[in-house]
């Protein structure tokens, strides 16, 4: 097996795996956890096949003109079952009414790996609902929503902007029966990083979880949680301010490298319609804002103007692209990526606990940090020994 040439800024989107005409193609974990594609020289016959399908070789044109809104569903319960305003499923519910099909990520049970399947039932639709802060393995989805596609049925493919342009590269050309929607991403987390959490949360809770959401509203829309249940019916629950895991994201440690110059940004997926939280929405539309999730909603095509002119259990006001852009930075903007990235990559396997380890990377250099430490604790034995 070698590794693909390309992979250094490999997004993980499968397009080259799944275009690749003699399956010469996997995606193996790296050494962060990051799947990158690998190929197999004996099958490969050198038809670059993989290379033309490649989103990051082949980057589309931004949409700098998308029409936006602010907007929330109507169904309350559907709304604090969701991350923020609910909109996915009010774009999914109409799929599945025709008999259509819906893929999205969802935990792989038991073990909760993160990974993209199909909806074809509200049941089904259901575990796709609410966020998650770890990349999704994308199996075999291409494939199957290509097969579903031709069959004539509709299709809706929700993911990152890298995963849609991954799977508009893949297909090739468009259908009109594909609805496209991606998120406003920040990036994606490495899934050995979350493996490692999930191991600390067995050590302090003596069991594993069955599940986990990351962004329980019992707080508050703005203040979200990280909730951690188990089979006993406990939990556990840390908001974006403690919990490590969600610290690691938010200030981008973990991140695959290539979010850090990230090519599908700005509409360059050739996505239909990117939701994302509304953030700011208090200053933009006040009277869509009750802190239990407001989504921005951005239309592309003419497809995806159509889909929102039939959503009617939703509430909704035209706002500004500058409006958007206003709290959701990222939709153009890659994150920066922090001085000591390399540092916690490297060693988040062999620390005891997630939460050291993003202190002393988000305190500077390992070294002055160090120092830091040992001067304090210099600083207590000194007192203890003058008995001050």
């Amino acid at each position: 097996m070698i590794t693909l040439a390309l992979a250094t800024q490999c997004s993980g989107c499968t397009a080259c795996k799944a275009v690749c005409p003699k399956q010469a193609i996997s995606m193996v974990a790296d050494h962060e956890g990051f799947l990158r594609p690998q190929i197999d020289a004996e099958k490969c016959v050198q038809c670059h096949a993989c290379e033309r399908a490649c989103p990051v070789l082949h980057p589309g044109e931004p949409d700098a003109t998308p029409t936006c809104y602010a907007a929330r569903t109507k169904d309350d319960t559907l709304r604090m079952m969701s991350s923020s305003g609910g909109i996915f499923t009010e774009c999914a519910r109409p799929v599945l009414a025709k008999g259509g099909v819906v893929f999205g990520c969802v935990w792989e049970k038991p073990a909760l790996v993160a990974i993209h399947a199909k909806a074809e039932t509200e049941d089904e639709l259901a575990a796709m609902r609410g966020s998650k802060y770890v990349q999704s393995d994308l199996r075999d989805t291409y494939r199957e929503a290509k097969a579903e596609l031709q069959k004539g049925r509709d299709v809706l493919f929700s993911g990152t902007p890298c995963q849609i342009a991954g799977l508009k590269r893949y297909l090739g050309k468009d259908y009109p029966n594909l609805l496209a929607v991606e998120i406003i991403c920040h990036g994606v987390p490495s899934p050995a990083v979350f493996e490692k959490y999930k191991q600390e949360l067995v050590k302090r809770f003596g069991a594993s979880p069955v599940s986990i959401a990351f962004r329980n509203k019992s707080y508050s829309w703005r203040r979200f949680s990280l909730v951690s249940t188990y089979a006993d019916a406990s939990e556990n629950r840390e908001d974006l301010y403690t919990d490590p895991y969600v610290k690691a994201f938010l200030r981008d440690f973990c991140l695959r490298p290539s979010c850090y110059d990230c090519q599908a940004k700005g509409g360059r997926s050739r996505a239909d319609i990117t939701i994302a939280d509304f953030w700011g929405i208090e200053k933009v539309c006040p009277e869509l804002d009750d802190d239990r999730g407001t989504s921005a909603v951005l239309l592309h095509s003419e497809k995806g103007h159509q889909t929102w002119e039939t959503l009617h259990g939703v509430e909704c006001k035209i706002v500004s692209f500058d409006d958007v852009l206003m709290g959701n930075p990222s939709y153009i903007r890659s994150v920066t990526q922090p001085k000591n990235r390399a540092l916690f990559m490297r060693r988040f396997r062999k620390v005891r606990k997630l939460d050291t380890l993003v202190r002393r990377c988000q305190n500077g250099p390992w070294v002055i940090w160090m120092a830091r430490r040992c001067l304090s604790k210099a600083k207590r034995i000194v007192k203890k020994v003058l008995g001050l």
